[in-house]
């Protein structure tokens, strides 16, 4: 019902000063002050502009957050995350976290929202500290403008995070909003989530690009197929634990640490075989 009112409150606005104005100009009830005419003409000037209202509040009665403003971020953040994700055959913690903010979501929607800001904040400033952006006190909003300001986050992703947050405040501090808008909000969050999870993996694994140059061939044969490092292990977790040394080049390395997860043996030093 209060949908169906909010959706035509222009339509009862205008009737009703309509009704009033009639009222008034043919003396149906006596009434005496000459600028109730004009004040209700004007009422019924503005009353198309009262659709374009998002809150309203009188005693219990409160305006819903617009589900079409929800439907449009939705719609962006969908297409922006479309061309960003890659094949991810893994199934990691993330996923886990994702399912529990959608099962909170059937009992409580405004709890779940608010889960999603927090997880969104701690990926965030997971992503800062990698890239040795400061975080203690910084609001989540500046924060992903850092972030994106440095292109450590698309301008797209940042956009769709800076709505998606602002939408959970407004739902904690009191904003009323439906159940389908609350849904729709929890699984761009979600989707928004996923993808910094990946973000701040890639990262932790790769680390930050300081440097980046052009290297001729000749060089790149030199790095590749000539240098040798020497890799120590250890195998602790056995009867007798042991210690490996080996001389590998870089692509032995790479076929080594290609499988390295599938090993019971555990990294402890790396370091260049300099020549000589």
């Amino acid at each position: 019902m209060k949908a169906y009112v909010l959706r035509n409150l222009w339509w009862i606005a205008f009737g009703i000063a309509l009704i009033l104005l009639i009222d008034h100009s043919f003396k149906i009830v006596n009434l005496t002050i000459d600028t109730i005419s004009v004040l209700l003409l004007l009422i019924m000037l503005l009353s198309p502009f009262i659709a374009a209202v998002k809150k309203i509040k009188f005693g219990d009665f409160e305006a819903e957050i617009d589900i079409d403003e929800i439907r449009k971020i939705k719609s962006e953040t969908e297409k922006t995350l479309s061309e960003s994700q890659e094949n991810r055959g893994e199934v990691p913690k993330i996923y886990a976290t994702s399912d529990a903010i959608k099962a909170l979501a059937e009992s409580d929607p405004v709890i779940a929202l608010a889960k999603i800001r927090i997880e969104l904040e701690k990926l965030l400033a997971r992503l800062a500290r990698f890239n040795s952006i400061t975080v203690k006190g910084s609001a989540l909003g500046a924060l992903v403008n850092q972030l994106t300001n440095q292109e450590i986050v698309s301008h797209d992703i940042g956009k769709a995070l800076r709505e998606v947050i602002a939408l959970c405040n407004r739902a904690i501090h009191g904003e009323t909003i439906s159940d389908e808008g609350a849904r729709t909000i929890i699984g761009v969050g979600v989707e928004l989530l996923e993808e910094l999870y990946w973000l701040a993996r890639k990262q932790a694994s790769t680390g930050s690009i300081v440097h980046k140059e052009i290297i001729t061939p000749q060089e790149s044969d030199e790095y590749y197929h000539k240098k040798k490092y020497r890799l120590t292990s250890i195998t602790p977790y056995v009867e007798n634990p042991k210690k490996v040394v080996r001389e590998l080049t870089q692509e032995q390395l790479d076929e080594v640490l290609d499988g390295y997860r599938d090993y019971a043996e555990f990294i402890v030093e790396l370091v260049e075989v300099k020549n000589g």
